[in-house]
């Protein structure tokens, strides 16, 4: 089974967040899986090209015939004992995300398998950049998940992952992916050197807003500069390596 296991580390979260892409690494080692965590360039500006770039990664992942590909937010950890979510998951669809504190799928972790389902549900995603997404779908929202939630309402097809593969609120479940966003997000501690660059590296960022109804032809320009610039410099995202 070709299997990807890959991270966006950018704009300060490879130093930030260091331990957790360790994490990630050994994960993949132990499934036997390639593992990228996308780093360069170091700083992108409009963060929602960051935030976006793992759709179109793995939907490329999969037309590369990668038959799993496993997505990981960049702060969260996957703890040693963690089971084989090749065959602990995916068991009714092709595609799994667990849901977040507001009862809607959370893109902080996504599983796929490649099938037809799986590729035509991230063409789908792809094709909603322009579309105008409902507010309810972008509520509290920043980046891509509207999208996600928007196209998961309209097709299904996603399995809904157990809270132990993202946790994102509970600081005493026994997870398999520990997330550190929302209220974890304080319970994650770095090295002041390591903070120290964090915040280096952020400054000159835009700051994030909330989700737009839908994005601009200039934005899908930019962010396909940005897929294929990561497909060059990270190989194994393209092509299947074992």
């Amino acid at each position: 089974m070709s299997t990807l296991i890959f991270t966006i580390a950018q704009n300060g979260y490879g130093v930030a967040y260091q331990d957790c892409i360790d994490s990630q690494r050994r994960y993949a080692a132990r499934l036997g899986a390639n593992y990228a965590a996308v780093t360069e360039p170091k700083q992108v500006a409009e963060i929602a090209l960051s935030a976006w770039l793992k759709v179109p990664l793995i939907l490329g992942a999969l037309r590369a015939g990668y038959d799993y590909v496993a997505f990981i937010d960049a702060d969260a950890r996957v703890a040693e004992n963690a089971p084989d979510f090749r065959t602990e998951t995916l068991q009714t669809e092709s595609v799994g995300m667990a849901l977040g504190r507001s009862g809607r799928v959370n893109s902080g972790v996504i599983f796929t398998k490649r099938d037809q389902a799986s590729l035509a549900y991230f063409e789908r995603i792809m094709a909603s950049l322009e579309e105008e997404i409902p507010s309810e779908d972008r509520q509290n929202l920043k980046y891509e998940n509207g999208n996600l939630i928007y196209v998961t309402k309209l097709l299904g097809g996603v399995e809904t992952l157990d809270l132990k593969w993202n946790n994102t609120s509970d600081v005493n479940l026994k997870d398999n992916i520990r997330h550190y966003t929302g209220p974890l997000r304080d319970t994650y501690r770095r090295s002041l050197s390591a903070n120290l660059k964090y915040r280096l590296a952020r400054i000159g960022l835009r700051k994030a807003t909330p989700q737009p109804a839908q994005r601009s032809a200039s934005f899908v320009t930019k962010l396909a500069a940005e897929v294929k610039a990561a497909g060059e410099r990270y190989p194994e995202l393209v092509a299947p390596q074992n």
